[in-house]
């Protein structure tokens, strides 16, 4: 907003778009004329500094003081109108009473009530319905004590004993994301800390790697060397694995200088598994996405609970309408959107999970917290949970930890139909999920859980299950509306607790892999 914009022509004086002074009066009101246009210069670098501060989400207490006193001189030394710096565009989170929210609310969103924060959220504030859920009123106050155990945390040891392991080159007549790599894995509440690493063969070692990739036997002229032939990537392997509760080294090719060529050589690594200094609490993002949402829709609602949901949890909420990829169908951008948070994540590392749901969903148990799916001791390298239904995988609703395998996994999905045109996709983006991880045989990385967890469906639904998915039904919006009051006429919906829920989730987890879903191509 331009200067000419804030201050307003007044009796005695006027301040024109190129700052010149338009003189009416006597030296002294000159002077007054003057010295408004400067502190109105002052008003508008404090306004921008304003901005800026509080994007890194600073207190902007002191600025707003400095900025009041300076509004309060101008207009005490000429009777001018107030500046409103809320009439200011400042890149902040602000409701409409100008108080700071702990989300933003999704754009083009309103709260239904506007004197209340805690409670549902429009795109219509004068057209809405006044049936939408008050997730609030509806959720109990509970810690997270069913997911993080401090008691255990406080007895475990400092350091485990070191570890020293040997990993065999891979061939180079494929990229090294062709395969699977090897694995080093410490227990939950330990993070990798690299001590030495080695590349290449010690002399007369043939102990070590005397297999080749794919189980022929080497010959031995291919191990023996007279002295030590050796590079130390230390920094590289640091840069996959330190801090890390698991990372996969896959050794060979460019990333490896070779210090013997035609020899069969080895990565050594001798690591050490760390407690960390706390118990690291998991930063989760929900995310969704919809370009059409008409007032009172079951689109609108979804957004509406899950942005309450959000808020009271701790979440991130990230909500998404643009269609920007207009040359294919809409459903792939909720893998564009999530693939989006991913990078995110990855380059800030500020997201440890991102749950997708669909927006024609109904937020049934609110008390029932993300933590109470994620993978228990033991699980590091599941990176996908996602429920099945009748037809298979189901990509309703589903949660992707911020990982580079996730990170590669969306890629392929997102890719799959252009490498396999001649394949029917029936489930476009879902077949897509689907066929990848079932092709690529990627079992170790992700799991199939039950539906009822977080992708219920009407008809099939129990008390106290997390959320209904009205996948496939016509008209959503009006089963919607009744479901939504039954939910509010009855506890049995939210009476499930996370005690409950968490325990359910690891007795599916400690099953073996051959006794849970499981998905085939399609």
């Amino acid at each position: 907003m331009g200067v000419e914009n804030l201050i307003k022509k007044e009796e005695g004086y006027t301040l024109l778009e190129n700052d010149k002074v338009n003189y009416k009066n006597s030296n002294v009101e000159k002077i007054k004329n003057i010295i408004i246009a400067i502190l109105s210069t002052i008003v508008i670098i404090l306004v921008i500094y304003i901005g800026t501060f509080n994007e890194t989400g600073a207190d902007d207490t002191l600025l707003n003081d400095a900025l009041n006193k300076t509004l309060n001189f101008t207009e005490t030394t000429e009777q001018s109108k107030n500046i409103d710096i809320n009439d200011i565009s400042i890149n902040i989170y602000k409701n409409e009473k100008n108080t700071t929210l702990k989300i933003p609310l999704p754009e083009g969103f309103v709260f239904v009530d506007q004197k209340e924060e805690k409670g549902p959220i429009t795109v219509d504030r004068e057209k809405d319905d006044k049936t939408k859920l008050n997730i609030y009123s509806y959720t109990k106050k509970s810690d997270d004590s069913f997911y993080y155990d401090n008691k255990k945390f406080e007895t475990l040891e400092d350091v485990k004993k070191e570890k020293d392991v040997y990993f065999c080159e891979l061939p180079t007549n494929r990229p090294p994301e062709g395969y699977k790599g090897y694995d080093i894995v410490c227990p939950t509440y330990y993070s990798i800390k690299v001590n030495k690493v080695f590349y290449g063969r010690h002399a007369n070692d043939t102990k070590h790697c005397n297999i080749r990739y794919g189980g022929e036997q080497a010959k031995l002229e291919d191990l023996l060397v007279n002295e030590e032939c050796v590079s130390e990537p230390i920094e590289y392997v640091k840069g996959i694995c330190e801090g890390k509760d698991y990372c996969t080294l896959r050794p060979g090719g460019s990333h490896f200088t070779d210090s013997c060529p035609s020899k069969h050589k080895y990565l050594q690594v001798k690591y050490e598994c760390v407690k960390k200094q706390e118990i690291k609490k998991e930063k989760i993002s929900i995310v969704m996405f919809s370009n059409i949402i008409k007032v009172n829709s079951i689109y609108e609602n979804a957004i509406s609970e899950f942005y309450q949901y959000a808020s009271i949890h701790g979440y991130v909420f990230q909500f998404n309408s643009f269609k920007y990829d207009t040359e294919r169908q809409v459903f792939f951008m909720k893998l564009n959107s999530i693939l989006e948070k991913m990078i995110t994540g990855l380059k800030e590392k500020n997201i440890d999970w991102i749950f997708w749901v669909d927006s024609d969903v109904i937020l049934a148990n609110p008390n029932i917290r993300l933590e109470a799916f994620l993978p228990g001791e033991g699980m590091n390298k599941i990176h996908l949970i996602a429920a099945d239904d009748l037809n298979g995988f189901n990509a309703g609703t589903f949660l992707i930890r911020v990982h580079p395998w996730s990170l590669n996994f969306l890629m392929r999905a997102m890719s799959y139909s252009y490498y396999y045109p001649e394949k029917g996709l029936k489930y476009a983006d879902q077949s897509s999920m689907n066929n990848v991880l079932v092709e690529s045989k990627e079992d170790d990385h992700y799991i199939v859980v039950p539906q009822n967890w977080f992708n219920s469906y009407i008809g099939l639904n129990k008390d106290g299950d997390f959320l209904l998915h009205l996948a496939g039904h016509v008209k959503k919006d009006k089963e919607a509306e009744i479901y939504r009051d039954h939910i509010r006429s009855n506890k049995k919906w939210y009476s499930k607790s996370n005690e409950e829920m968490r325990e359910e989730v690891l007795k599916y987890y400690s099953l073996p892999k051959e006794e849970q879903h499981k998905i085939k191509a399609e």
